[in-house]
């Protein structure tokens, strides 16, 4: 058999482009397969956020003493140890030197950008100048400086097995031969079958589902290639959602401020400026996954036009969602409820009339104290919900922020079959992974970070299986 490449790669996102320069920068040949017609995949539609500790970034703002075994103890400790913890520390070790080799191919993570985007107490989110973008065109520059061959619009169809051994791919009609494939194709968002089958917590039949990412190809390519072969498929039911008012696919990541969220039994359950990597879990956990934003419309006058409503990141929409125009006009559509009572709201839209009234009443209680005494919001302003019309937004966990069900593999990103064995000559990185979050997301970054550090994991390792073969035939 005549072998093309080296290595593989299937999938141009910020997990295949980095598996490619490190495979390239290991002495290996290697080619990257793109369905899309441009590379960065998931990664370059990011907000850009990459999670590490113990980073330059950090030190340069005080940040001092952050360290690789504080998170591991955090992200282990939020999933209730239901996480590899050997993939976690392999990851909290190599998030900041990783994080530098970004910077040092040009991706710029400035220091006001630095944030807690999880439930921890450091700020471990760096964000990246220009999102998602500007750790894409990192990439992106880095291999076209490499001369690494890329071939886009080629969407790889199936792996060649061959003597229980991955040895290439087939694609539009062609073979393709290497020593090894790294499966680097994204999760499964744009596929609505497989999130009802993989991952239905986050599907809401009749209801608007949406992904974050414009990338038509995060369909489960890698996933359903993978196991046609006999791949593990692990993490059933796990991944990120995120808050949506389903009145368009968009990006909604966090709730306004100056709103109250009650569920079907007319109560609060949480902060409605919780994290998003909370948010759209908490509300999967009320009755029937949906839940209501309550507010009157002073607030939302107000809010449309005061700034001071708005906190400049957790708030800032970059979507007009809440703003009045919208809201107005969703109540001509039918989709926000309008009424001139509380008792008439909680009719119309089925929530417990009475404990509505009285979750209402302790709000308004905490809005005159300047302070939400029960679930702590840290708003800028507390709105009371006092002054008619009211009106009631339903508010579902149904963006698909990551899938998390995915491929399993070793401590060197081997794919691993369904006894736990590696399959040889096949290697995953990214979200096509199952095995890397566990069951809660443990803050942003961590997705796009993962498909970095697992991507050039995966291709250290492939090289080197390269050589070692090639020595052994020699």
């Amino acid at each position: 058999m005549e072998r093309n490449y080296d290595v593989i790669i299937v999938g141009g996102g910020g997990g295949g482009l980095s598996a490619a320069i490190a495979a390239h920068d290991a002495g290996a040949s290697c080619i990257i397969l793109e369905a899309d017609t441009h590379l960065g995949g998931a990664t370059a539609n990011s907000g850009g956020v990459f999670y590490a500790a113990g980073t330059s970034v950090q030190r340069a703002h005080g940040i001092e003493g952050d360290t690789p075994a504080a998170v591991v103890e955090y992200i282990m400790a939020l999933n209730q140890w239901k996480a590899r913890p050997d993939l976690i520390t392999y990851y909290a070790h190599e998030s900041a030197p990783v994080l530098e080799w970004l910077i040092s191919i040009g991706a710029d993570f400035p220091g006001g950008h630095l944030v807690c985007s999880g439930v921890e107490s450091v700020p471990r989110g760096h964000a990246c100048a220009n999102a998602g973008a500007g750790i894409g065109q990192a990439l992106i520059n880095a291999v076209g400086a490499r001369g690494i061959e890329t071939v886009l619009d080629c969407r790889v169809e199936s792996l060649i097995f061959e003597d229980g051994k991955v040895v290439g791919v087939r694609a539009q009609g062609m073979e393709l031969y290497a020593s090894c494939v790294i499966v680097t194709t994204g999760g499964f968002g744009n596929n609505p079958e497989m999130l009802q089958k993989l991952y239905p917590s986050s599907w809401h039949e009749g209801w608007t589902w949406a992904v974050h990412r414009d990338n038509p190809f995060i369909v489960g390519d890698g996933l359903t290639m993978a196991q046609d072969i006999g791949a593990e498929i692990v993490g059933f039911d796990t991944g990120l959602v995120l808050p949506t008012s389903g009145f368009w696919k968009a990006l909604e990541p966090w709730l306004p401020p100056w709103i109250m969220v009650v569920n079907k039994e007319g109560r609060r359950f949480m902060s409605e400026l919780s994290p998003y990597s909370a948010c759209g879990y908490l509300i999967n956990e009320q009755t029937e996954r949906r839940v209501w934003a309550i507010f009157d419309d002073k607030a939302l006058v107000d809010a449309s036009a005061d700034i001071t409503y708005l906190d400049p990141y957790k708030c800032g929409l970059n979507i007009p969602t809440w703003e009045e125009k919208t809201i107005r006009e969703q109540v001509a559509k039918g989709r926000v409820m309008q009424a001139d009572s509380i008792e008439e709201l909680a009719r119309m839209t089925g929530i417990d009339a009475i404990a509505l009234a009285q979750t209402v009443k302790v709000y308004n209680e905490d809005a005159a104290r300047g302070k939400d005494t029960h679930f702590y919001k840290k708003a800028p302003k507390l709105c009371p919900i006092a002054s008619g019309p009211f009106y009631a937004v339903e508010i579902r966990a149904a963006i698909i922020g990551n899938t998390s069900v995915g491929l399993n593999v070793d401590e060197s990103t081997r794919v691993l079959d369904q006894h736990g064995c590696p399959i040889p000559g096949l290697y995953a990185a990214g979200e096509v992974l199952g095995c890397w979050q566990g069951p809660r997301y443990a803050g942003g970054g961590l997705a796009v970070g993962g498909a970095i550090v697992f991507g050039r994991l995966a291709g250290q390792v492939a090289a080197r299986e390269v050589q070692a073969a090639t020595a052994m035939a020699a």
